[in-house]
């Protein structure tokens, strides 16, 4: 951050209102706050000023400015402010630092979405480190110059903005306007919650006046306040016009009134701040002309560098340029005074000059082993036409580069194409660095096209192999998995191919012909497959994982299980690190639908964290996968916030559908018509086109059945299941693995009359049951085949089933289902038990609109419920709080930041982000001081 220009002098208002924030933060109360103003206007000074009294007020106070020249690096500006250095002494900021260096991410498809700022690794990391250090101390962030902040950054921020309420942290930005600013959209936008905005007008003409006093050591006569107006109220103008004055002697002081002793027009800004530099020797001028192309990151050891002169001699060229009011030390890192100087500098150096010293620190810097992004913002920033170098070092640099800024490989790589022949050698090595780029972007047609354009590339045939997997996997993940297929089936019959190779990629066609729902074909390849592999563990992790998939789909049970802990067990020893997460993931759904709730919990808690490291599609999933369990097994609070925690990444990694009709089949079920219409209709706007997506294709159907039921369509429920259990769902062909589907079709197909159907249904739901010995299936055979033949005693035991699962919707339905028929019968005591013990479930589970049926159902056969329970979800109050958040409320009492409660509870630091905000809504309270407060007056109470 530059250091203060022109004194506090007319922003009493500005400096009181940020002090009175940062006391409400320091109270716990968290506040954000932004300071606008054009340049030149005090913004600095405001904020260091709110610096000093966060500082005198115990919190720890943490700044930072964003560079123009960085703006194509994602979270440099927040990573810059926290501190987040793989090479720090806290542990903390160095693991952070990792995972925004992505290595876990590099050449996963999709990993980042479309681009830097949808890296919800990263962001995760930095978010959680914010809470971390909220948890040690309160916590105050500056910005400054946010108008050139990163768009990862910025998302950053503006997630700070919408959770700031929860932690003790002041955040405080400043910025200048300009209606195309993404920083002034965010700032200006209503959908963030409160936050305030000073507007930085300029200087009163009492203000002004006394500015100069405070410089000039007088009050301005005639002459000095004629030129002052020409400032027009800036105060770095009035400074910086005083300053220029009092070195040319041209300002005179008598009986306490400061006059110019000269008549001129007042220059313009720059040439003023320039002003300081004329009396410089030409050594300090040209290290000040290379610190402004090293630019922020400049350190005395860089400078010396790259002047090739010794250290100590530059450090008394920094110590001059210092005592002259241009350069300043912060920490390690040399900042001019006034970002106007630098700039000044930078632009006045001729193009060639410029663009050699830009080729000098970039071989300078990657000699001395910098970061590799810091090299690529030299090559970038009009370096010469050096191909040799930009070659030779991307070859080397861009796998680690690829991981941190795939866009800067993407940019710098064209660039080095261009600059080299054509029958170069390398251009196959480039293009394959492009196209990994290119697929850790996201752009899956573009890696795919640049893979299949390095192929005929001189020099391709040491990288053949590298690029058709890159093709095969762009193909596969961008929803084409038949283009992959009619690639990995060309390879195995190419000439030459080595024989692990073949077998690779027959494994992966197995993967393409199951994800095409030839699940019969998947199997026999993914057999011979591995008969092939000969202890290759990738072809063998990909083999059993198709075999487990396809016996999944076929007949759930534990073959199917088996079959993927041994995938699991190879991939351990072979894939990246991220890929390993897709088949945890896939055991998770397993063990949630053969009903092994704890191995389902503790396969998610293994994997969450290494989730939120990978990001991408993983992030999404295992929200995913942790709402179903939750939704299955009653937690549906629990399963709502798993929802809301994981839309925004499922927005971005095509994961949304499945996500929001998990939120509407409970919506429907607490009878909330328009909540459950707002989700299908975004369900019907989303476009979730990835390959994983289209295993969940069968929730969008089930919520919009149980939509139209619950709208009085039943019919149209009918229709649209029976369809589906016929043709299938997607990419779930199987009338066995849609058996979930019998009870509701069997139910739907007898209120249609249509008992020839309900008997088909009830057999698929018998073969089932019969074959995974699972308890829910087993109900869901025992609650068919009581509706067919109107048998009570056949529903309970379904009940029972569902019971031992559990699966207490469906033990509510068989209950209800029994108690109708046992009314029938005449037995009306045992029929109002039963409905008795459905209607708990149903308030336990908040299901308004199946309690209000049941009990409908029940009245028309003369059977009223016995006692009345009550909801144990009131909508406010502490009795409102479900078990979870309970226990969150008591972790954040114990002073537990949200990552921290997030390893206790082994849950994603977004799960309980999401149950604190909860919280905070139930209790209408303000912050988590008030959270512990109001936890620890209850315990103390004993309630």
């Amino acid at each position: 951050m530059e250091s203060r220009i022109s004194g506090l002098v007319g922003r009493e208002a500005e400096t009181a209102e940020v002090r009175r924030l940062v006391e409400a933060a320091v109270a716990g109360a968290g506040q954000s706050a932004f300071i606008v103003g054009e340049a030149g206007l005090g913004k600095t000074s405001v904020l260091e000023d709110g610096m000093g009294t966060a500082r005198r007020l115990g919190m720890r106070a943490l700044s930072g400015a964003a560079q123009d020249r960085e703006r194509q690096l994602p979270f440099a500006a927040i990573v810059g402010c926290l501190g987040a250095d793989a090479a720090s002494s806290d542990g903390l900021r160095s693991r952070v630092a990792e995972i925004v260096q992505g290595h876990e991410r590099r050449g996963i498809p999709g990993a980042l979405g479309g681009g830097g700022e949808a890296d919800f690794a990263g962001m995760e990391a930095l978010l959680g480190l914010v809470e971390d250090l909220c948890a040690r101390e309160p916590l105050a962030l500056f910005f400054d110059n946010l108008q050139w902040a990163d768009p990862a950054s910025l998302e950053v921020v503006r997630r700070l903005m919408r959770s700031v309420h929860q932690l003790p942290l002041l955040l405080v930005g400043a910025y200048r306007p300009d209606h195309l600013c993404e920083v002034d959209r965010l700032v200006r936008g209503a959908a963030l919650g409160r936050h305030t905005v000073l507007e930085l007008a300029p200087l009163s003409p009492f203000a002004a006046s006394a500015l100069l006093t405070e410089q000039c050591g007088g009050a301005p006569g005639p002459r000095l306040w004629s030129m002052a107006q020409g400032a027009a109220g800036n105060p770095m103008y009035l400074t910086e016009l005083a300053a220029a004055l009092l070195r040319e002697k041209a300002i005179e002081v008598h009986d306490e009134v400061a006059e110019s002793v000269c008549d001129l027009p007042v220059p313009p800004l720059k040439t003023l701040i320039t002003h300081r530099l004329r009396h410089l020797r030409d050594d300090v001028l040209q290290a000040l002309r290379v610190a402004a192309v090293l630019g922020a990151d400049c350190t005395v050891t860089d400078l010396a560098a790259v002047l090739d002169r010794p250290a100590h001699e530059v450090l008394s060229i920094v110590s001059e340029a210092a005592g002259s009011g241009i350069l300043c030390e912060v920490g390690s890192h040399l900042v001019f005074r006034h970002a106007l100087v630098r700039h000044a500098l930078y632009e006045a150096l001729p193009g060639s000059t410029r663009a050699m010293l830009h080729l000098r620190a970039a071989q300078v810097l990657a000699g001395t082993g910098a970061t590799p992004e810091r090299v690529a913002g030299h090559l970038l920033a009009e370096a010469p036409e050096a191909g040799g170098f930009l070659t030779s070092w991307l070859m080397e640099s861009a796998a680690a580069l690829t991981s941190r800024a795939p866009a800067l490989v993407i940019r710098l790589t064209d660039r080095a194409l261009a600059l080299t022949g054509p029958d170069d050698p390398r251009r196959g090595g480039l293009q394959r660095h492009r196209a990994l780029a290119q697929l850790t972007l996201g752009e899956l047609a573009a890696a795919e096209e640049t893979a299949r354009c390095a192929l005929l590339e001189p020099g391709a045939a040491e990288w053949e192999w590298a690029l058709r997997w890159i093709v095969v996997q762009a193909a596969f993940y961008r929803g084409r998995p038949d283009l992959a297929l009619a690639e990995a089936q060309a390879v195995q019959g190419s000439e030459g191919v080595p024989a692990t190779e073949s077998t690779r990629f027959r494994a992966v066609s197995a993967m393409c012909l199951l994800t095409l729902g030839r699940r019969r074909e998947a199997e026999r390849v993914a057999e011979a497959a591995h008969r092939e592999a000969r202890g290759d563990a990738p072809t063998l992790a990909n083999a059993l994982h198709v075999l487990s998939g396809a016996r999944f789909l076929e007949a759930p049970g534990p073959e199917a299980l088996e079959l993927a802990l041994q995938a699991i067990r190879f991939a351990a020893r072979s894939y990246h690190p991220a890929e390993r997460f897709r088949l945890q993931l896939t055991l998770a759904s397993g063990y949630t639908e053969l009903d092994r709730g704890p191995e389902a919990q503790r396969t998610l808690a293994a994997v969450h964290e290494a989730t939120e490291r990978a990001g991408g599609m993983f992030l999404p999933w295992y929200h995913l996968s942790s709402a179903l369990l939750a939704f299955n097994t009653g937690r549906w609070d629990d399963a709502l916030t798993e929802v809301e925690a994981g839309l925004d990444p499922g927005e971005h990694f095509a994961m949304s559908r499945a996500l929001r009709s998990v939120a509407a089949l409970i919506a429907v079920h607490r009878g909330q018509r328009s909540d459950a219409a707002a989700h299908l209709t975004a369900v019907d706007a989303a476009s979730d086109t990835g390959t994983v997506a289209w295993f969940y294709e069968h929730l969008p159907l089930c919520a919009r059945a149980l939509a139209d039921e619950a709208g009085g369509a039943s019919e149209q429920a009918y229709s649209r299941l029976a369809h589906a259990f016929d043709n299938g769902i997607g990419h779930l062909p199987s009338r066995r693995i849609l058996g979930f589907l019998t009870p509701d079709l069997v139910r739907l197909a007898l209120s249609q009359g249509d008992t020839a159907e309900a008997r088909r249904f009830t057999a698929a739901a018998r073969a089932r049951a019969d074959h995974s010995a699972v308890p829910h299936h087993i109900g869901d055979a025992y609650r068919c085949q009581g509706l067919l033949d109107q048998d009570p005693d056949l529903l309970l035991e379904a009940a029972r089933c569902y019971h031992e699962a559990p699966r207490p919707l469906s033990e509510a339905h068989a209950r209800t289902d029994a108690a109708e028929l046992l009314a029938g019968r005449r037995n009306q005591a045992q029929a109002r038990g039963e409905l008795d013990q459905a209607l708990a479930i149903y308030t336990r589970l908040g299901a308004d609109w199946d309690a209000a049926r049941a009990a409908a159902r029940l009245r028309a056969v003369a059977v009223h419920r016995g006692v009345r329970g009550t909801r144990s979800g009131y909508r406010h109050g502490w009795d409102a709080l479900t078990d979870t958040e309970r226990i969150v409320a008591s972790h954040v009492a114990g002073g537990h930041s949200n990552p921290e409660i997030a390893g206790l509870m082994s849950i994603s630091r977004r799960t309980v982000s999401t149950h604190v905000s909860h919280i905070l809504k139930k209790l209408t309270l303000a912050s988590r001081v008030e959270i512990a407060a109001e936890f620890i007056r209850r315990t103390s109470q004993g309630r």
